[in-house]
């Protein structure tokens, strides 16, 4: 049913012309999947087809009504309203034709701004109205939004933005077109103070809106089957050579590429939103120093390399999604990385760690290992890049879960730039002003883990292996031989005691015996108790003093440690011994060719 609906899309060229069709004719059908909805509560209340989920075109005032908390929305700069600055001449008059729509919608304008509270927070909100001249940007709309962005940065609040329609308002000429940079230059102001803002796509979404303030959100959130993008589908069509994809141009294409955050029905958007500035505007992110110095992490012996191999590599073992669905509270997950894709093998989001707000960002490997499928992209460490971004900016702790057999090695990953993206990312996580936990939860596998693993405190699970290849490799690298994995295993020093006594990570985190396939809720609980026992030690310390640390952390990894000099002490008084025992051998074998002789 949804795909027909995208069908009908294309077919008739938006879905605007859709409800038209459907106001003027079917009435009481839904228009996809013609079930009788006219009465039924859920369409009344939404305008959503409770069957097919088919979504219908609302005013702004409608919008409004749905988003905000009762009876808390107040409007602000009403009576802003068009002149018909070039005295424009068509067909009809510009002014006659804002005449026309301000008497058929009660608007003075396509945009409507004001102030309310979504779940009790206080937000400044932006909606613009497909049917007022299919919301396009003139003066009026690109001041009301200037200003709307102004005064949330001088009171202190989030902003939240619908946007249907967004084109340009061509009776404005120029002046329409400037209002992109306008838009931009206080949704800018409003960045810089470091608050929230989420933007709503919904059906349609393109033009000057789409390619300024909208694509500035923090969040970018659309409604199912939404058409977006910067030109109308009838541009699209003409300007492209074949014939478009079926969910060309619509939400759920962009956000397989990477350019949403998340779709949402428009029944769970209020809560959905509401969760988000719970996470954006909470200002309690100090963790319980007592408690988390009650937590303690008791490992048992170190395990066999070969054994820590096969632990990782069960296909039972816990994967990062479950772990953050164990430990993580109110997890909303974040996708892609505005620019081309959604590496599905970095995911990551917002969410409350033991009642604080954190960062998760984490590698998802997948069940059956091999065949180049547990890899990272470069649009995986763009997205992780993205999110870190926002963390820093919203002062949120980030946590890292690594778990990845390395960077993908194929050529369309160089030519989309996988070194740049490795390189980039290791570059923010060290100047990155807010604490980072990493943890090797799995296979920690070479500069694909390490891209996300500068952090302030480095913690591995106690089955968990970080290598820069695999045994398998080092097999063949070493040995020309890959059945000797094993052997190989043993010379990477890649088990987690091996990478503590290397100086490599700081804690090893504890499983259950054989594994964390074995007891996952019991390896989850564990995770946790480190993760809190670390954010609590960094959480009271100063950028600069994070910033410094890690520098010292990284900048010496490698050198004559304490490790090293027990390895070289070992080669010395191996080498002591063999020069005393050197002479009697020499004597022994001189005296026994005098008695041959």
């Amino acid at each position: 049913m949804r795909n027909l609906g995208r069908y009908l899309v294309h077919l008739f060229g938006g879905r605007a012309n859709l409800d038209r069709i459907y106001l003027s004719t079917l009435r009481d059908k839904c228009l996809v999947c013609e079930v009788n909805i006219g009465e039924m509560d859920f369409y009344t209340r939404w305008r959503v087809c409770p069957y097919c989920g088919f979504h219908y075109t609302l005013t702004a005032r409608e919008r409004i009504g749905l988003l905000v908390d009762e009876g808390s929305f107040k409007e602000t700069r009403r009576h802003l309203v068009s002149l018909d600055p070039l005295s424009f001449s068509s067909r009809t008059s510009y002014r006659k034709n804002l005449l026309q729509d301000q008497k058929r919608t009660g608007l003075t304008d396509a945009a409507v701004t004001g102030q309310g509270t979504i779940g009790g927070h206080k937000v400044k909100l932006i909606v613009l109205d497909f049917g007022f001249m299919g919301g396009s940007m003139g003066s009026v709309v690109g001041e009301k939004l200037a200003l709307a962005f102004e005064a949330a940065a001088k009171q202190g609040r989030p902003v939240v933005a619908v946007v249907t329609g967004g084109g340009v308002r061509v009776q404005e000429g120029v002046l329409s077109l400037m209002q992109m940079a306008k838009t931009v230059t206080a949704a800018k102001r409003l960045s810089d103070k470091g608050l929230p803002f989420v933007a709503v796509l919904a059906n349609p979404a393109t033009g000057q809106a789409y390619a300024s303030f909208a694509n500035l959100a923090d969040i970018i959130i659309a409604e199912p089957g939404s058409l977006i993008g910067l030109v109308p589908i009838k541009t699209l069509r003409e300007a492209s050579e074949r014939p478009l994809p079926l969910d060309a141009h619509t939400a759920e294409a962009h956000l397989e590429h990477g350019l949403l955050d998340m779709i949402v029905e428009r029944e769970n958007l209020k809560d959905m939103i509401a969760n988000m500035l719970s996470v954006l505007s909470n200002d309690d992110g100090a963790f319980d120093k007592k408690t988390a110095k009650k937590i303690k992490l008791e490992v048992n012996g170190a395990s066999e390399p070969w054994q820590s191999v096969e632990a990782v590599r069960h296909n039972q073992r816990p994967v990062t999604a479950e772990y953050i669905n164990r430990i993580v509270d109110g997890y909303i997950e974040i996708r892609g990385d505005r620019v081309s894709a959604d590496d599905r093998m970095v995911q990551g989001g917002l969410g409350f760690l033991s009642g604080k707000p954190v960062m998760v960002i984490g590698q998802e490997r997948p069940r059956t290992r091999g065949n180049g499928n547990g890899h990272v992209f470069p649009e995986g460490f763009r997205k992780a890049q993205r999110l870190m971004k926002l963390a820093a900016k919203f002062k949120l702790p980030v946590v890292t879960l690594l778990d990845s057999e390395g960077a993908h090695p194929g050529l369309e990953s160089e030519e989309r730039g996988i070194g740049n993206s490795i390189a980039t990312t290791l570059a923010l996580m060290v100047d990155l002003p807010v604490p980072i936990v990493s943890v090797i939860v799995g296979e920690g596998g070479s500069e694909g883990a390490l891209a996300m693993g500068v952090a302030d405190s480095i913690l591995m699970q106690q089955y968990a292996i970080y290598s820069p290849l695999s045994p398998e490799r080092a097999a063949a690298r070493m040995y020309r031989d890959t059945s000797k994995a094993k052997e190989a295993a043993r010379s990477l020093k890649l088990t987690a005691h091996d990478c503590k006594d290397l100086g490599i990570v700081d804690q090893i985190v504890p499983e259950p015996e054989h594994g964390a396939h074995t007891n996952p809720e019991e390896a989850a609980q564990s995770l946790l108790g480190a993760l809190i026992r670390e954010l609590a030690r960094l959480s009271d310390m100063s950028p600069k003093k994070l910033l410094k640390n890690r520098y010292k952390k990284f900048r010496n990894m490698g050198e004559f440690s304490t490790y090293f000099k027990e390895a070289v002490r070992r080669e010395v008084t191996s080498l002591q011994k063999a020069v005393h025992n050197a002479p009697e051998k020499v004597l022994r074998r001189k005296g026994s060719k005098q008695k041959t002789g």
